[in-house]
């Protein structure tokens, strides 16, 4: 494994290129701050360009102090160089490193995850609907610990990324429209697709429908439910629990489910 140190590259020399160099777009306004600073002080070798090392000497994390670099005329500029085992970890690498310093916002959050998603995807082998379900709420989970953000606001980013229009795509991207909004109008669209094209909801009012949602969904949980507490008698039957520890396990249940159905379903009021 290479040692990685901090050594000096002639600006020139370095390399640029996607998916690193659109994952974060420079605010013009950043960059002149970080070129003052620059002209002032000198390029804070605390944090030099991260290199990914025999890769066309491309630019993992670092794009703006290049640019700022670039700007006030460096002709070298401090660097370190990292192996990546694949484009998809030196990705991970530079998106934790933004996500440390700060808080993405909601137009990057879609673009990394689009571009993780994109390789993830690529080259997998088929998988039957659980499974697929199973590795898709695995790599939720995976993706939310990257960013620091929940797994359902990554649930709701995917849903946009694949079904909102273009349109909507662009307002979040410039950071004219949320994530929450864009994902309940991207929702609601395709609830009234479905509506239109389902002969058994023709005529049926958005009240009527989301009553037979929530039955459903009452239904659903309370069964997955049954059967995971069924399998806990079969697998622990000598196991005895008194009213006091049933009672607590009911209520601490309550409350964990109350707080995913306020987390995940969507409000009647979120895109306005």
């Amino acid at each position: 494994m290479m040692e990685e140190k901090i050594s000096l590259m002639p600006t020139i020399a370095i390399h640029t290129a996607s998916p690193f160099k659109d994952l974060f777009p420079i605010k013009e306004s950043v960059l002149n701050e970080i070129a003052e600073d620059m002209k002032q002080n000198g390029f804070d070798f605390a944090h030099p360009i991260i290199i990914w090392a025999g890769h066309k000497v491309t630019v993992v994390d670092g794009h703006t102090r290049l640019a700022a670099a670039q700007k006030i005329h460096l002709n070298k500029v401090p660097i370190t160089l990292k192996e990546f085992a694949s484009e998809e970890e030196a990705l991970q690498y530079a998106i934790k490193a933004q996500s440390h310093r700060r808080n993405l916002t909601d137009g990057e959050l879609l673009n990394c995850i689009k571009e993780l998603d994109k390789r993830k995807n690529s080259g997998r082998p088929g998988k039957s609907a659980s499974g697929e379900a199973h590795s898709k709420g695995k790599s939720a989970e995976q993706t939310a610990d990257l960013l620091g953000i929940s797994r359902a606001k990554v649930e709701r980013i995917r849903t946009v990324n694949d079904h909102a229009s273009d349109t909507t795509k662009a307002a979040v991207l410039a950071g004219k429209m949320s994530i929450n909004k864009a994902y309940n109008s991207t929702m609601k669209k395709k609830q009234q697709e479905k509506m239109g094209k389902d002969p058994s909801l023709a005529g049926a009012s958005l009240q009527d429908v989301k009553e037979s949602r929530l039955e459903a969904l009452r239904v659903s949980i309370t069964k997955i439910m049954k059967i995971r507490l069924e399998r806990e008698v079969q697998e622990y039957p000598e196991i005895g629990y008194s009213l006091q520890e049933r009672n607590t396990l009911s209520e601490e249940l309550s409350t964990e489910i109350g707080k995913l159905i306020t987390e995940i379903l969507p409000g009647e009021h979120d895109n306005e």
